[in-house]
């Protein structure tokens, strides 16, 4: 009877020390909020002033699992699916996929770095942390969000690999397979980052490239569904014809003093057409936050974006102007304050601000607020 006893705790002591060293954990956000625009153009053509409700202003609404289990030996198996959804009406995001925003699986080794296996985030999006759009500016992006720093499409079937940190500079890299046999280049996906921080400073690049996204031929490649953007700065502005190649280079930086943030970026993308035109389009942008208060945080940016469209030789640009406020009501909630004007300038006809229907006149502008809450 001792003896099965003593077996009995054994086995129960071996079960406690596994659950502690694996978890999983359950988070999310919801963001919702109303947005004023002053021109959209409508089904007949005409500009009209709008108020909507809006599913995620200020980073949308997502909630996931993350998953990890300690090999030992400094290893661990990790996980982590993550699906988006609208606040307004329930459905799912990302073309209807259960875990659309992040599906992956890997290792960690606190010496080797972390390989991960799935649909993923490209590199682009480690330079969003010294844009405006992520930091206070809701719809704020970059034209068309034409770099995808702020991650308007993702990477399927996608390896990918991140460094441990060496003294403050960490590096990434991710190619996603086309899946298409006997043409590995048909929309199949690369791309590669390093950042830097030490102190107050901090520093990052990253590289883009993608080929034949969304091509029909071949739905099972990297770049499926999402890469859809509704705006003349994607596909062809003059025969609307699909993108063949797109790559993007950029650079940002980031100084802290005192409660105040100063943030640099600039990108440049490139779009390569079926047509054999092309469209690049560069984006400068500086940023400052500050938090006048241990709750409330102020911010404003501008972004200036040129562009040349060959061989048509035109040249678009457009200025744009971000301030927004948030305020901090706890650790996990917070309510925001947004306002982005927008002008069309050079060859470009018209003002298109981020998830808006482009205005009628060069100009555009948007006003949001709203709730978001972490957890």
């Amino acid at each position: 009877m001792i003896r099965r006893a003593i077996v009995i705790a054994a086995t129960a002591l071996a079960c406690q020390t596994a659950f502690a060293q694996s978890s999983v954990t359950l988070y999310g956000l919801i963001s919702s909020g109303i947005v004023y625009a002053n021109n959209q153009k409508g089904a007949d053509k005409q500009g009209h002033s709008t108020w909507q409700f809006a599913s995620g202003p200020m980073q949308t609404p997502r909630w996931g699992m993350r998953g990890v289990e300690d090999l030992g030996g400094g290893l661990k198996t990790i996980f982590t699916l993550e699906g988006g959804y609208s606040v307004g009406n329930g459905a799912l995001s990302q073309g209807g996929r259960l875990f659309g925003r992040q599906a992956f699986v890997g290792l960690s080794s606190n010496n080797l770095g972390t390989v991960t296996i799935g649909r993923q985030y490209d590199e682009a999006v480690t330079l969003c942390i010294f844009s405006s759009a992520c930091q206070f500016a809701a719809y704020g992006a970059h034209i068309g969000d034409s770099d995808n720093v702020f991650d308007t499409f993702r990477i399927n079937n996608a390896v990918q690999y991140k460094s441990v940190d060496y003294g403050g500079l960490q590096f990434e890299g991710l190619y996603g397979f086309s899946n298409k046999a006997g043409d590995f280049s048909d929309n199949n996906a690369i791309s590669a980052a390093a950042q830097y921080h030490r102190g107050p400073f901090s520093l990052g690049v990253a590289y883009l490239q993608v080929k034949m996204p969304n091509d029909p031929a071949n739905p099972n490649g990297a770049v499926v569904g999402d890469y859809g953007f509704t705006s003349p700065f994607i596909t062809n502005p003059a025969t609307n014809a699909g993108v063949s190649k797109q790559r993007m280079f950029g650079t940002g930086g980031a100084y802290a003093f005192g409660n105040a943030n100063l943030s640099l970026l600039y990108t440049n993308a490139r779009f390569e057409y079926l047509d054999q035109s092309r469209l690049t389009l560069q984006n400068f942008e500086v940023s400052l936050t500050d938090y006048v208060l241990p709750d409330l945080m102020l911010g404003a940016a501008y972004v200036f974006t040129t562009g040349q469209y060959r061989p048509q030789e035109t040249s678009p640009k457009w200025h744009q102007v971000n301030t927004g406020a948030v305020y901090f009501l706890s650790k996990r909630t917070d309510v925001f304050l947004v306002g982005i004007y927008q002008k069309a300038a050079g060859d470009a006809q018209f003002a298109q601000i981020y998830t808006l229907s482009p205005s009628t006149t060069k100009t555009q502008v948007s006003a949001v607020i709203g709730l978001r809450h972490r957890w």
